[in-house]
């Protein structure tokens, strides 16, 4: 009976440990999102009205964007299972559907990039590509500078000083 009671706390603590990494992780990436906003209208320089009739369409292809690379997660589904036993027609099946949401991708972000270029011009839209790739240099960089080093020591020197501290 003691074995039942342990394992129902268990499982108990389990779970809600579990839904507590699920709501930090949503934080989190809500977080870097709106770093991200403020990052690109401050490097695009975005007036008010330019925010407000910019930031749906690049919300709109973004969303789009995700929808299509989910869908190209599943079709790599039974490979990630470990189905290595499909033939080469499978394959080949996967190749040419990988290959048309790269282009579906592609495709998006023209037409989005001329929806936008109208709000803010292809000059910008240019540097928008350039902020996006420093944001997420930047974003790397911090996560890799705050993750432990795998050598059991706690982060870099100066924030194994900070930690120490506290």
């Amino acid at each position: 009976m003691k074995h039942v009671l342990v394992s129902i706390i268990l499982l108990g603590s389990l779970t809600a440990f579990s839904q507590e990494v699920k709501k930090d992780l949503k934080m989190q990436k809500e977080k870097i999102e709106q770093r991200k906003i403020a990052f690109l209208t401050q490097k695009l320089e975005l007036t008010t009205e330019e925010a407000q009739e910019f930031w749906p369409i690049y919300n709109e292809m973004h969303k789009k964007i995700k929808e299509n690379r989910s869908s190209m997660k599943k079709l790599y589904a039974p490979i990630k299972e470990g189905k290595t036993d499909l033939d080469d027609a499978a394959y080949r099946i996967i190749i040419q559907d990988s290959r048309e949401n790269e282009v579906k991708s592609l495709e998006m972000k023209n037409e989005y990039g001329d929806k936008m270029a109208k709000v803010i011009g292809y000059k910008r839209i240019f540097e928008l590509r350039m902020a996006e790739k420093e944001f997420k240099k930047k974003l790397m960089e911090r996560m890799k500078n705050s993750q432990p080093s795998k050598k059991g020591k706690m982060g870099k020197p100066h924030q194994r000083s900070l930690i120490e501290k506290k």
